[in-house]
């Protein structure tokens, strides 16, 4: 008779989808059998079936046996019923897990902004040093005339009352 421990576990195995369910009759879980974390001989009773392998005799690289994208539903699938940890040693990184350990673009972190963005502060102070000695120029070239009106504008306006 099976104990409690190895009962629950059928239990729980019954209740995996198919496809997880075929991988880890094909692979055992982890705890059970122990994957090679690089490549291997094709013949290695370790072998990693998400890792390339290399023939014995020719030293030729084979494909690993399961590809990516199949790679991919397996972990989100073992994810869901918390059993990622239970999966051979991966190359790629899925799902948080790859997000959390990647770079920023420079463009997100810094971004270079348009030309006109990056160059207007240094405009707004050109022409407002342009706006306020505009008076002076103005009077330089057209002479006194103009330079008393810009006296008679700068006088406080005079109390009607």
């Amino acid at each position: 008779m099976a104990s409690k421990g190895a009962q629950s576990a059928l239990e729980v195995f019954k209740q995996l989808p198919p496809v997880l369910a075929r991988f880890f009759k094909k692979y055992p879980p982890v705890p059970v059998k122990q994957y090679a974390s690089k490549p291997t001989l094709t013949s290695a009773p370790d072998r990693n079936p998400f890792l390339i392998a290399y023939h014995p005799v020719t030293k030729k690289a084979h494909e690993p046996k399961i590809s990516l994208r199949q790679q991919s539903d397996l972990y989100k699938l073992a994810r869901q019923f918390g059993l990622e940890k239970t999966l051979p040693p991966m190359t790629k990184k899925f799902g948080i897990h790859k997000m959390s350990s990647k770079k920023s673009m420079k463009g997100v972190v810094r971004p270079r902004l348009h030309k006109h963005e990056r160059t207007a502060e240094e405009r707004r102070a050109k022409r407002e040093k342009a706006i306020s000695e505009a008076d002076e120029l103005i009077i330089k070239v057209k002479g006194k005339r103009y330079a008393k009106k810009v006296a008679k504008r700068a006088l406080p306006p005079k109390n009607l009352f």
